[in-house]
């Protein structure tokens, strides 16, 4: 009985094993595929979930995770969790490094980043 419970389960094996393609995509439209955006003008335009890395500043704090942040293109909204925050004090003069992707509202009107990892620039 033991026997052929093991070897039942010798021969499940390979089906349960997982291997995945990293290579390039066929698709263009993939997020993998999609180009950073790097100013808020072209964040305000770009589709939803593509990948953006914006320098500039936050301007203001708008409620307790979302901020205006802005560069020499225009503003627009971030949406930051504490842990994503610098562990170093910051203010609206502080060159930073804002890496995420855009997103919209529930009413799919207004565009924001949700912010991955905020950096100071040195």
């Amino acid at each position: 009985m033991k026997t052929r419970l093991l070897v039942a389960l010798l021969l499940a094996v390979p089906f349960f094993a997982h291997a995945e393609f990293t290579g390039p995509r066929a698709s263009s439209s993939s997020a993998g595929n999609r180009a950073v955006v790097t100013t808020v003008a072209a964040a305000n335009k770009a589709a939803e979930y593509t990948p953006v890395l914006l320098e500039g500043k936050i301007t203001r704090q708008l409620a307790s995770e979302r901020y205006e942040f802005a560069d020499a293109t225009g503003s627009i909204q971030l949406e930051i969790d504490d842990d994503s925050l610098p562990a170093e004090k910051f203010d609206q003069t502080t060159p930073l490094r804002i890496k995420g992707k855009v997103d919209r509202r529930w009413n799919h009107r207004q565009r924001y980043i949700d912010v991955k990892s905020v950096q100071i620039i040195r």
